[in-house]
């Protein structure tokens, strides 16, 4: 019996960083920014040095080019075309200070880093809100074209986008807020915005001391009981981490349900939850513990999965998120199985444990994003 499970967790760098870019006024650049793949500041008819020295008058004199140029494309007088020799726009006295524009240039095109988030909101309360990973450094000779500028090349970065459908209005009012902000580029800096957006963009992260999941509800009719009874499920499995960290693992499986919760959970390990009840949605909770969003649906994905605790004790820990085997899935792992051991001496896996699962996928749809494969001859699946 071969039981591998993917629990697709992004473990991010304490450093990671998140933007969030404006499309331009009326969101013009929106659609250009998906079909490209890429993301631009409005910047046509230029190219970008490879060294980006915000201080450098020669990249300034391109920047007043670039301004130039579409204000020209604006305009109606397609006859006075502006110059394309970025020398011709020097000022006399320029300002011993970078405008906020050169700053914004800089941040885009030197200062994000390959795997950082880029978030680019929609007009609408009820648009798109896509997200995407910066793809390699900057690198001038890549340029696009836009609808708006279909002559014009623009200097711009690689993204991909992730499999990430969410509305503005199913964000935080704090991220809302965020994402109206009037500059055309902005760094996200608190750390708890930041978590909001991993837990839509990932699912499972580990960053810094924390971890946190999202796990989805996709039944389109929703009773609060079975929903409470899924918190319930979800807060079983955290109590179950607890005593496993304790040592108490085998005190904890010779109480009953509500009994395990009521002496094991502790709110410290937890953060705000997040919850969104339509069809689909969510609750996401961050938690203070690295390896604690991991393990609960980890736990969830295999008492869904028909895998009974015997079964589950050999269990291997495929992280598909991630290059290589890090020392958290090494740790999942052999959380997962000194759990699952524990459960084979008693019965509660069988006969309440894994009940409660399936009564959590018939009435609220309730799903992670960790897979379970199970090949019943032994080989890997």
């Amino acid at each position: 019996m071969a039981v591998v499970i993917d629990p697709e967790i992004r473990i991010l760098p304490d450093d990671h960083r998140i933007f969030i870019l404006h499309p331009g006024d009326g969101k013009r650049f929106y659609a250009d920014f998906f079909e490209t793949n890429s993301v631009f500041l409005d910047i046509p008819g230029i190219t970008l040095p490879a060294v980006i020295n915000i201080d450098d008058e020669d990249f300034r004199n391109r920047l007043r080019m670039a301004k130039r140029i579409s204000l020209w494309h604006r305009g109606s007088k397609k006859d006075d075309e502006p110059s394309r020799d970025a020398a011709t726009y020097q000022v006399k006295n320029p300002a011993v200070q970078a405008p906020r524009f050169v700053h914004e240039i800089h941040d885009l095109y030197a200062e994000a880093r390959p795997g950082d988030l880029i978030v680019i909101p929609g007009k609408g309360y009820n648009s798109t809100v896509y997200i995407g990973e910066f793809e390699g450094e900057f690198d001038p000779n890549y340029q696009v074209v836009s609808r708006r500028y279909p002559d014009e090349k623009i200097p711009a970065r690689k993204v991909k986008w992730l499999d990430v459908t969410m509305a503005k209005g199913q964000f935080s009012r704090r991220l809302i807020r965020l994402m109206q902000n009037r500059q055309a580029i902005i760094q996200v800096s608190k750390d708890e915005d930041k978590r909001d957006i991993y837990e839509f963009a990932y699912g499972e992260y580990i960053w810094k001391e924390t971890s946190g999941s999202l796990i989805r509800v996709t039944e389109d009719v929703i009773d609060v009981k079975d929903l409470t009874e899924a918190f319930d499920l979800t807060n079983y499995f955290a109590s179950q981490y607890i005593a496993l960290r304790k040592g108490e693992l085998e005190n904890f499986l010779q109480l009953s349900f509500h009994e395990a919760i009521e002496k094991y959970y502790d709110k410290r390990y937890f953060g705000g939850v997040s919850v969104e009840i339509h069809s689909p949605g969510y609750f996401g909770r961050p938690m203070k513990d690295v390896m604690l969003a991991g393990y609960v649906s980890a736990m969830l994905a295999i008492s869904g999965a028909g895998v009974s605790a015997q079964e589950a004790i050999a269990v291997t820990v495929e992280n598909s998120a991630n290059a290589t085997r890090s020392v958290c899935d090494e740790k999942l792992e052999a959380d997962i199985r000194e759990s699952m051991e524990m459960h084979a001496n008693f019965d509660l896996w069988e006969k309440v444990v894994c009940p409660r699962r399936e009564a959590t996928k018939k009435e609220v749809g309730l799903k992670t994003g960790v897979s379970v494969k199970v090949n019943r001859n032994g080989q890997k699946p």
